[in-house]
């Protein structure tokens, strides 16, 4: 749709901008204006538009290794119930014999998971059964988490570009023996960090909109069934 589209130029825009820099290196922002103004036309604005297109779509790849790697490095979980499912052999509070014992929204959601569609050994893969059974069902979770996982892809594009344009930057630095490029390549640097972390939580509200909407399709069912 319009949003994917929108995503993938902007989360290309910080690659071509990059490329721009190696090869016509500035020693200041206000070196840089001008030099973009001259170039500046309609048929290279629609160039650049549909060449960041092309780079946001397909470096989704490298960018989702990327990802992983900064989630390892900073020890982040991008699944939004990760360590519940992860014991999913065991229960979540444990209960003795003649004790009456109400499942708690955690256990009653995971017990679900397991009946329905089972929880896989990777986790990675629980979203894809998830989608499925909720467009069996046309859920309007699935729409919702499409929406989420691009806006996920965008940011998670624009912190591999930026750390890109950091590193251009900070040669380009010692290039022309400038200081202000070195600045500017540890301020894109730092906000990769921040769009890395931007899109964890995109990834994680996907992750969550899936199973909540999950959980409470087939908790309705059920009411349903009983009810009748």
């Amino acid at each position: 749709g319009p949003f994917e589209l929108f995503s993938a130029i902007i989360g290309g825009s910080p690659l071509i901008l990059a490329g721009f820099l190696f090869y016509n290196p500035v020693e200041s922002l206000a070196a840089l204006i001008p030099m973009i103004q001259n170039s500046g036309s309609v048929a290279i604005l629609i160039t650049v538009l549909f060449l960041s297109y092309l780079i946001g779509g397909t470096i989704q790849g490298l960018s989702w290794l990327y990802f992983l790697r900064l989630c390892k490095l900073f020890q982040k979980d991008y699944f939004y119930y990760g360590n519940l499912l992860r014991n999913r052999q065991q229960p979540l509070k444990p209960h003795g014999p003649g004790q009456q014992h109400f499942p708690e929204f955690e256990e009653r959601m995971v017990g679900q998971l397991r009946d329905k569609v089972g929880i896989p050994q990777k986790l990675d893969w629980m979203d894809s059964r998830l989608k499925a059974f909720l467009r069996e069902r046309n859920s309007p979770s699935v729409a919702a988490a499409e929406t989420l996982i691009a806006s996920h892809i965008m940011y998670r594009n624009l912190s591999l570009g930026c750390l890109v344009l950091g590193i251009v930057n900070l040669i380009n630095g010692i290039r022309l023996r400038a200081i202000e490029p070195v600045l500017i390549g540890c301020l894109v640097g730092y906000t990769a960090y921040l769009m890395f972390l931007r899109s964890l939580s995109f990834k994680r509200w996907h992750n969550r909109t899936l199973i909540l909407g999950f959980y409470f399709l087939v908790t309705r069912e059920s009411n349903g069934g009983a009810g009748e």
